[in-house]
């Protein structure tokens, strides 16, 4: 095992978003350092971990348990053939809590977030990758509908998760992911509202109608986009149908045009 210490990490800070990330020098470039404790109280990883367990059918918040999560799905999604970071596993980092971190690759790639938001980039060449993207996407959700896996639809899914690597689509961030073999085809749905509502938030309203046009015609199940309806407003489940309704009609953020809500109904409009 390679042994690495930081006498201050802080000095390598890339992002706190609930975990620690740092950049750090390995080898002869960088990786991605990922602290899994110490942005709560452990009363706040019970608490958050007892709503995902009982209420959302989500994997625990608990930090060991989110990197675990995080390691196992990197390894399924890889051994699928789709592009996630690589984990440096023969590493030790001392000074820090056994099973609360990973070394990960460094890969600077752009974000989807930040391509498609690009005001400078013409909606042809983004029209191009999502074009690309679509197929890659769908594969991935018809795998996890075959094979009954959860693990395989990306909890934490839309446009910041996402980068560019070439011809290649690098997917990231598998702390927490669902746990019903038996909802898969609705996990599905609710990822590619994810997706089309984070698209949404960044994009003029002419361009990311033509990308939801662009879905409806080259994304090859289109009965997955419109279970995308049945999830939002028609839930075989009734107290999840009832959960949505009140979601929707209670709280002012969905009334947005860009709320998955509202998103869902433009796709089945387009549908139509």
């Amino acid at each position: 095992m390679e042994r690495l210490r930081f006498d201050n990490l802080d000095q390598h800070l890339l992002l706190k978003n609930g975990n620690f990330l740092y950049r750090v020098p390995f080898r002869d470039g960088f990786a991605v350092l990922k602290v899994y404790f110490g942005t709560r109280t452990w009363w706040e990883y019970a608490r958050k971990s007892l709503g995902n367990v009982l209420l959302c059918n989500q994997t625990s918040f608990m930090p060991r348990a989110r990197r675990r999560t995080e390691l196992d799905c990197l390894k399924l999604w890889r051994d699928a053939g789709f592009r996630v970071f690589d984990v440096y596993e023969d590493v030790v980092v001392d000074g820090l809590p056994e099973d609360g971190y990973a070394l990960f690759e460094y890969f600077p790639g752009v974000k989807f977030v930040q391509y498609f938001a690009d005001r400078s980039v013409d909606l042809e060449h983004k029209l191009a990758a999502w074009k690309r993207f679509l197929p890659v996407w769908h594969r991935r959700h018809q795998l996890a509908i075959e094979r009954r896996e959860p693990r395989l639809i990306h909890e934490n899914g839309d446009f910041k998760h996402v980068m560019i690597d070439g011809d290649k689509f690098l997917f990231f961030d598998f702390e927490m992911c669902f746990r019903s073999r038996r909802r898969v085809r609705e996990f599905v749905a609710r990822e590619i509202l994810a997706y089309l509502k984070s698209m949404s938030k960044v994009m003029p309203p002419q361009e990311s109608d033509a990308m939801i046009a662009q879905a409806v015609k080259s994304y090859p199940d289109r009965s997955l986009l419109e279970w995308t309806w049945n999830f939002a407003f028609n839930n075989p489940n009734p107290v999840l149908r009832l959960a949505r309704y009140l979601d929707r009609n209670l709280k002012a953020r969905n009334q947005k045009p860009t709320s998955k809500y509202n998103v869902a109904l433009k796709l089945r409009e387009m549908l139509a």
